[in-house]
């Protein structure tokens, strides 16, 4: 058979609904079989953004996003393959290339492609031959949804597609068609050595990132917590592996959404058991929540051997998945009898937050953004996931935004934290399934705006929200904080509620607080819809980040965290 049908047919096989992509005129054969198929090609405006869409699917089916990129313009894909390798996303990523042969021939669209994906993929593959297609398709699949899964990155040349195949090779391994694939635990000595120094610590502190959303281990959580009486943070990535209606909760930590008081309790503790993160500068303030070289003892559960005890002095090292890892230490606790009082501090969290009403009341310049978040707390369903980008939405949802049900609420993109994710990745997660709010801005808007028309061709039930400072506040806000003036001019007014209309969507303009009125019928409005939210730039209104505390007071502005 054909080798693009034949890749088709894996495709189905794996359970794959729908492919991301471009089309291009090094893929012809693939897009003349797909079309009949039962997959379900997704036409993008953007290499970046497609990537990006089917990191956005991957994140909420907890399957491999497939996107195929045209040679031209496969790098404009690194973007969103970065984050997906450095948060742990599986993408197949299929690049048509030029056909066999043309390497360094100056053929039009000719570039090296391997070379340029080895830092964005945990492994790059080129199908030399047809008949390497499907072993290679097979590869991808399990090298992305095993350990620490990530891209992989298939490259295809345009001949090899309408070369012929064995029709007997193209299977698939419907192993490997979610993830994670393949669950391993450390061993019980190990294990019973994290329980031992969680007992002898007098105030241990549990922090889950976003391995405990892949891994699906909230209930984990919850239980483990509850039975060492061990308060729980999340990583902003991590946002929703613990209900903030637990008693047990104490919030986002680090610089990205921690509060005073989560910091703190981090701060203080003597033991922090690490769950799921890679604990980088987002997740610890830059190493300060819990100091590096400081006296807690540290145990350390991940997937990946390059993340675990990368950053700190680790005393017990526990490499598995979650889910499995704590279910295990949860029966030999119970075994052994092990147990501490539990404590509830959420009321003690909870009046640090409302600490900060009196600063909402004063009003200023436009919505006020905690206002908004407050709004969106009582209009949104608790089984919508939120899509944010980098900025306003992402400090503002993180901070102060409540999970009620455990699981995959949120998607941001803070392992490398790039602008225009929330639009193209909420587009994916709707696809997936689940209803999607986006958070985007007028910074972030300007890398896909063209999407907009994705949206409306396809007739993707949306709602996005974008925040419009006129600027690029948070570079504005860093600059203010460092040299006391911003850095960037404002942008020229741009009319977003007619750029949506223009694309077909249905459009909502709040201007001040009174207008989160129509958020209601925004959200269930029938079809797409943009909402613009005009805000202060954040160099006039603090977001919540620790380190601009004290300059958003000695420069007299008012700073929005607790």
């Amino acid at each position: 058979m054909r080798a693009s049908r034949a890749f088709i047919k894996m495709l189905e096989e794996y359970g794959v609904s729908h492919v991301f992509g471009l089309p291009g005129e090094t893929a012809l054969p693939l897009y003349s079989d797909m079309r009949k198929s039962s997959l379900k090609h997704v036409m993008a405006r953007d290499e970046r953004n497609a990537a990006i869409m089917a990191d956005g699917y991957a994140r909420t089916t907890w399957r491999p996003g497939v996107v195929e990129l045209p040679g031209v313009g496969a790098s404009m894909a690194l973007p969103g393959l970065l984050e997906a390798r450095a948060s742990g996303v599986p993408v197949i990523a299929v690049v048509s290339d030029v056909p066999l042969g043309s390497e360094r021939s100056n053929t039009l669209t000719e570039y090296p492609k391997e070379s340029m994906f080895l830092d964005a993929a945990k492994e790059v593959l080129k199908a030399e031959s047809p008949a390497s297609l499907p072993r290679l398709v097979r590869r991808a699949f399990r090298v992305a949804t095993t350990g620490f899964p990530g891209p992989v990155v298939l490259v295809v040349p345009s001949d090899v597609w309408e070369g012929d195949v064995d029709e007997g090779e193209a299977y698939a391994q419907p192993r490997f068609s979610s993830f994670p694939s393949i669950r391993f635990r450390p061993s019980d000595d190990d294990i019973s050595a994290a329980l031992d120094l969680i007992m002898k610590s007098q105030r241990p502190v549990m922090i889950c990132g976003q391995g405990v959303l892949f891994s699906k281990a909230w209930d984990e959580v919850e239980e483990l917590s509850s039975l060492m009486g061990m308060p729980v943070g999340t990583t902003i990535s991590g946002k929703g592996a613990v209900s903030d209606d637990n008693p047990l909760s104490i919030g986002v930590v680090g610089s990205r959404g921690g509060s005073s008081f989560s910091n703190s309790m981090v701060a203080g503790a003597d033991l922090v058991f690490l769950v799921g993160t890679n604990a980088d500068s987002v997740d610890t303030w830059d190493w300060r929540v819990p100091p590096r070289g400081g006296s807690q003892a540290v145990i350390h559960l991940d997937v990946s051997e390059a993340n675990l005890g990368n950053m700190y002095r680790t005393d017990v090292f526990l490499m598995g998945d979650a889910k499995l890892t704590l279910r295990r230490m949860i029966e030999l606790a119970r075994e052994k009898g092990l147990s501490r009082k539990r404590i509830d501090v959420r009321s003690e969290r909870l009046a640090s937050v409302s600490s900060l009403q009196p600063a909402v009341d004063e009003g200023g310049r436009g919505v006020d953004p905690l206002l908004l978040v407050k709004a969106l707390q009582r209009s949104l369903p608790d089984d919508w996931v939120v899509a944010v980008d980098p900025g306003v939405g992402a400090i503002y949802t993180s901070a102060f935004m409540e999970v009620r049900k455990p699981g995959r609420r949120f998607l941001y993109d803070y392992s490398i934290g790039a602008l225009g994710f929330a639009l193209p990745a909420g587009i994916g997660a709707r696809l997936g399934g689940p209803r999607v709010l986006v958070i985007t801005s007028d910074g972030s808007f300007g890398f896909n705006a063209g999407e907009l028309e994705t949206v409306r061709r396809l007739g993707i039930d949306l709602k996005i929200i974008l925040i419009n400072n006129s600027s690029f506040g948070w570079i504005n806000a860093a600059s203010a904080a460092r040299y006391g003036a911003a850095l960037t001019d404002e942008f020229a007014e741009v009319k977003y509620v007619d750029v949506a209309r223009a694309y077909g969507l249905d459009a909502f303009l709040a201007v001040g607080n009174g207008d989160l009125d129509q958020l209601t019928s925004f959200l269930s409005s029938d079809g797409p819809a943009l909402m613009e939210v005009r805000t202060a730039p954040e160099n006039e209104l603090f977001p919540p980040v620790p380190d601009w505390r004290e300059p958003a007071s000695r420069l007299g502005k008012r700073y929005m965290g607790v």
